[in-house]
């Protein structure tokens, strides 16, 4: 987006706290195995739901491991009767960095398991066990408080990525008030949902300021175009300051006009 007649601008587009590079998400498949009960129905679904929302993971779901793997999955999970290094294997196969199994059993109570297992070596990383009463359900809020006793506390922060893209080169960014370099910049990897202000700014411009806001697993592309300071610029002419003077006498504030380059763009408002 392009802002004219640059100014300070409060720009809502969407953002975090802390930062690093954009890095490739681990990705771990989430499998149910059952040992002859029908309780808990579709649990390792929902297991795998909550993960893909909850956390920063590349989740692969039963549906996504039966087409990756082919349609001897479920044999082929019933087989390892719940032994980590056969499991591991199916994770190696499915090209997974980690299978989280999800296991249902009844030995006069319904046993619930869930075991993170390397895909690598076959070796337990966590494990979590959990006898209920038959007949007993689980809701979401207690699946997820099985899942963050599994699972490591640093996957459950998300992600979103900030990419400024500004039309000079050699201006300094700052992002939630920490200085990430000269512009161009690469992309900056954020915790979400959070908002940060962003500042650009060069000797001989008119600083650029905003506000972004970033969701998890998006992407927001702010593209900064900074104005030259210069007298000879059209606003400063005295005929202009006084037709805006005679238009509306007392008045503090304008609208920054704003062209859009693309849809993906976010709109920008504010004050100059």
């Amino acid at each position: 987006m392009r802002v004219i007649a640059g100014a300070a601008v409060a720009l809502s587009v969407l953002a975090g706290t802390a930062f690093a590079e954009p890095a490739a998400k681990r990705k771990v498949a989430v499998i149910e195995f059952r040992s002859g009960s029908a309780e808990l129905p579709a649990i390792g679904a929902r297991a795998a739901a909550l993960v893909d929302r909850l956390t920063s993971l590349d989740v692969l779901d039963q549906d996504g491991a039966r087409a990756a793997y082919g349609a001897n999955l479920d044999s082929a999970v019933v087989k390892c009767a719940g032994d980590a290094a056969c499991v591991g294997a199916i994770g190696n196969k499915l090209a997974v960095k980690e299978l989280l199994l999800v296991g249902v059993a009844e030995f006069g109570d319904t046993i619930l398991t869930l075991q993170r297992i390397d895909s690598s070596d076959g070796s337990v990383m966590s494990r979590v066990a959990e006898a209920l009463a038959t007949g007993a359900t689980v809701d979401d809020e207690a699946l997820e408080a099985y899942l963050r006793r599994v699972l490591p506390k640093s996957d459950f922060r998300r992600y979103g990525v900030i990419r400024i893209q500004a039309d000079v080169d050699g201006a300094s960014v700052s992002v939630g008030g920490k200085p990430r370099g000269k512009t161009p910049v690469p992309p900056l990897r954020v915790p979400a949902p959070a908002t940060y202000p962003i500042r650009v700014t060069k000797s001989g411009y008119v600083d650029f300021r905003a506000s972004v806001a970033v969701p998890p697993d998006a992407e927001v592309h702010v593209r900064p175009q900074l104005s030259p300071r210069s007298s000879d610029a059209w606003y400063t002419k005295w005929w202009v300051l006084a037709i805006a003077g005679g238009i509306a006498a007392g008045a503090v504030t304008t609208a920054v006009i704003v062209t859009r380059d693309d849809p993906d763009d976010v709109g920008v408002s504010g004050n100059f």
